[in-house]
C-alpha cells in the first residue's frame, strides 16, 4: 500500500553523511539549533548546526562589506624618505606592476587580494539574506559554487602579513608608518573570518530538499 503524505504533514527527510574517520554511512535526523552530530561508532564530529547561523553571517559579511572599499582606496603603508613623502594602496600596487610589465604578478595580487575576497563578500551577503527566499533557491546555488571556487584564491591575510613584514624591513630606511587601510584591511580580514566560521551551510542543502520534495508531493 502506498501512502501519500500531503504537504500540510511534510517533514524534512534525513541527511546522509559518511564519517571521515571510520567511514560508516549514517542518516542524521533534522538537527536543532545549536546541537552537534557524531558518528554511531567512532564518536568523530559529524555536522553541527550552528544557532543564529544567518543573522551573524549576514551582520559580518555586510560589515566587510563595508569597510572592504575603504580598505582598497586608503594607503596601506605611508614612508617618509629623506624628505620625500608617499603612501602605496594595493590598487597602486597593482597598477606599479603593471606598469613595470610583470603582468603575472600584477594579475596575482589583482585576483587574490581585490577580486576574490570582494566576490567571496558578496556570496556571503547573498547566501544569507536570500536563505529563506524560495524563489532564490538555484540563485544561491550558483552563489555557492562561486564562493567554493574562489575561496582559495582569496589571500588576504598573507598581502596584510607581507605588509606588516615590509614595514618592520623598512624601517631600517626609511620612516613607515600604517595607513588607515591598514587598520581597515585588518578589520575586513577578521570580519571575513568571522563571517566564514559563522555560516552554516547545512540549510542550504536542508532547504533545497523541502523545495524538491514539496514540488514532487501531489
Amino acid at each position: 500500500m502506498l501512502l501519500r503524505h500531503s504537504r500540510e504533514n511534510f517533514a524534512p527527510p534525513a541527511a546522509v553523511a559518511g564519517c571521515d574517520k571510520c567511514g560508516l554511512v549514517q542518516r542524521i535526523e533534522e538537527m536543532p539549533p545549536g546541537s552537534a552530530a557524531h558518528c554511531a561508532r567512532c564518536g568523530f564530529h559529524l555536522s553541527h548546526h550552528r544557532a543564529n547561523s544567518r543573522a551573524r553571517t549576514l551582520a559580518f559579511a555586510l560589515a566587510a562589506l563595508i569597510l572592504y572599499l575603504p580598505s582598497n582606496f586608503y594607503p596601506l603603508v605611508t614612508a617618509d624618505y629623506y624628505g620625500m613623502h608617499s603612501t602605496t594602496t594595493i590598487f597602486q600596487g597593482v597598477s606599479a606592476l603593471f606598469g613595470k610589465g610583470q603582468y603575472v604578478i600584477a594579475a596575482f595580487v589583482f585576483i587574490t587580494g581585490i577580486f576574490s575576497p570582494g566576490v567571496k563578500i558578496l556570496g556571503l551577503v547573498f547566501l544569507s539574506w536570500t536563505l529563506n527566499w524560495p524563489r532564490a533557491m538555484r540563485a544561491r546555488a550558483w552563489a555557492c559554487r562561486i564562493v567554493r571556487v574562489v575561496d582559495p584564491w582569496n589571500m588576504l591575510e598573507v598581502i596584510l602579513l607581507a605588509v606588516f613584514v615590509a614595514m618592520i624591513e623598512m624601517e631600517q630606511v626609511a620612516s613607515v608608518h600604517p595607513g588607515r587601510g591598514a587598520f581597515f584591511l585588518t578589520a575586513v580580514v577578521a570580519l571575513m573570518l568571522l563571517a566564514t566560521v559563522s555560516f552554516d551551510w547545512r540549510p542550504l542543502w536542508e532547504r533545497a530538499e523541502e523545495m524538491e520534495l514539496h514540488e514532487q508531493t501531489p
